[in-house]
């Protein structure tokens, strides 16, 4: 690894352009974006050196947590594309330990040699586990943020030397969960459970159903028509609970020739018929919402399954065979999506608001693409940035089309202004000033800047433009270069 000359380092630095070429570098869904030098590593001393020598960001794979992380005209150090995927297994206290580039299937399979698996995780298996930790969040249930997980973990300073933290440090909360303003994480140790069968229920029905239906679960999540009725809205609702005996497998489903069979068949074909026809998004659903179909399938997960928490079929779905419908036409591909916490008690008054607020906008031509998905973080995280710190939440995710994500980001504003206690999903939510008081402004995120600010005395490590805006880590890059070109000007 070849690290920058003396005379380039520096508040700007960047790498020598003779030895590492300028690349675009997109977060998710190829919204945030910028020209990069990127770095990639194959052995722990080859990072000290470039942490040591370099002004620096650092990125995992491609998710939602990289818009938070890009910092365009700077050196990334890309920990998903290295090659520091060591893990090992502690058969005493059951935790398992990765390094930097270790992803969500690599920590699942390894664990599932051991017939453990992870307490929670989010459905996007090539995520590195530190760049999943980053977002506060990712599943649902109990223990539904990955970083609670966590009983140990280590990360260099901005002098390339080692810092590791227990659960139970001071400074432990804050360097788990912290969003790019510490890193790179080196190592990390998490918890594990023992392998679990679960019994998976899908329904189709309504809101006012769904506290009946997912009583004695463990997780719950679902997701709401838009353009249904508001008042009690048609819903997809999943439910997980363990397997108890006797309980089979099970499914029913409307006569495919009746009317709620129609409204089945637009359901199951959503994502196809709304890519190809956008236009009649609202009356399709306004169509299946009067036709009020009613649906239920029940799946019992395999005890070795890697997502049965997301995805309850046997095998992951790149296993499986393609399904043009699922496949090509998934959110994923189609669509941007933004994602903010709410108490969990007041999940469905934000729901009905956020549709009622779509109507409004009906005349201004924006129609929100996709369900409004809602997952249920039931108990509390004592991690200070987690989406459900302190109390349980809901993570709502609302979809529109990519070019339209601006709108979204109006939505999560109106969302702030009118409810309390609204906090970030650190990689799908425009981070702005008013989310200060509900992370705590005073204490919690004056701790993380003491934290930054004392590990990294340089400042070579660069957090993302918005995170160093919104705790005070010094003016966002862009801004400052444009203030030396004014005084240049005076």
């Amino acid at each position: 690894m070849r690290i920058l000359p003396e005379f380039m380092r520096g508040e700007n630095a960047t790498a020598d352009s003779g030895a590492v070429a300028k690349e675009r570098l997109d977060a998710w869904m190829k919204v945030f974006f910028g020209e990069v030098y990127k770095h990639r590593f194959d052995a722990d001393q080859n990072l000290s050196e470039f942490v040591s020598g370099n002004d620096y960001f650092c990125v995992g794979q491609s998710h939602s947590y990289n818009g938070i992380q890009i910092v365009p005209g700077l050196n990334a150090a890309m920990m998903g594309a290295s090659a520091l995927d060591a893990t090992s297994f502690d058969p005493v206290t059951r935790t398992i330990t990765c390094g930097p580039s270790t992803t969500i299937e690599q920590l699942k399979r390894e664990l599932l040699k051991h017939e453990r698996k992870m307490f929670n995780s989010g459905n996007y298996m090539a995520q590195t586990v530190p760049g999943a930790l980053v977002t506060g969040t990712h599943g649902y249930g109990a223990r539904a943020t990955m970083a609670d997980g966590v009983t140990a973990l280590t990360f260099l300073d901005g002098n390339g030397r080692e810092v590791s933290l227990k659960r139970g440090d001071p400074d432990f909360p804050y360097a788990v969960l912290s969003f790019g303003t510490v890193g790179p994480i080196t190592s990390v140790t998490l918890e594990s459970a023992p392998l679990e069968s679960f019994q998976s229920d899908a329904w189709i029905t309504r809101l006012s159903k769904k506290p009946a239906l997912k009583k004695g679960s463990v997780a719950t999540s679902w997701a709401v028509v838009p353009y249904s009725n508001p008042s009690d809205p048609l819903i997809m609702l999943h439910t997980l609970r363990p397997a108890r005996e006797g309980k089979r497998a099970k499914q029913h489903r409307p006569n495919v020739f009746s009317m709620a069979g129609l409204a089945m068949f637009i359901i199951e074909r959503y994502w196809a018929i709304d890519r190809m026809f956008p236009k009649l998004r609202r009356s399709l659903q306004r169509l299946v919402d009067r036709i009020d179909v009613r649906s239920h399938r029940r799946t019992i997960t395999d005890p070795a399954d890697l997502d049965y928490l997301y995805d309850p079929e046997p095998l992951l779905k790149s296993q499986r065979s393609p399904d043009i419908l699922t496949g090509f036409f998934s959110t994923t591909h189609t669509a941007y999506n933004l994602a903010f916490h709410v108490p969990l008690e007041r999940a469905d008054e934000v729901v009905r608001f956020i549709m009622l607020e779509l109507e409004q906008w009906r005349p201004l031509g924006f129609y929100l693409k996709s369900l409004i998905g809602v997952r249920e973080l039931s108990d509390a995280s004592p991690l200070p940035f987690a989406g459900n710190f302190g109390r349980p939440t809901a993570a709502i995710d609302v979809f529109a089309d990519t070019r339209d994500f601006a709108w979204l980001e109006r939505l999560q504003r109106e969302v702030l202004t009118y409810f309390d206690d609204v906090r970030p999903h650190w990689g799908k939510s425009a981070i702005v000033g008013e989310f200060a008081t509900s992370l705590g402004k005073d204490t919690h995120m004056a701790k993380l800047r003491e934290l930054y600010q004392r590990h990294y005395p340089r400042a070579n490590l660069k957090p993302n433009e918005r995170v160093r805006r919104l705790f005070g880590l010094g003016e966002p890059m862009a801004s400052a270069s444009i203030a030396k070109v004014r005084e240049g000007d005076d």
